[in-house]
């Protein structure tokens, strides 16, 4: 189900990304991180919370 309404985007410091994909810009947030001390890397969990407005960013 698309929905087709604008919203705030969250002031989470730290917690937002954009990922530019073609000519959209998408907004995850980020709810987990997870240290693996084998690899010595950090594996991040993102939710895709929607695509930037061009119109009213």
């Amino acid at each position: 189900m698309y929905l087709d309404f604008l919203v705030k985007i969250p002031e989470a410091a730290g917690k937002i990304t954009y990922r530019k994909r073609d000519d959209s810009c998408y907004v995850y947030y980020e709810y987990d991180r997870i240290y693996d001390p084998t690899r010595k890397f950090t594996n991040v969990k993102r939710a895709m919370i929607g695509k930037q407005s061009k119109a009213d960013h």
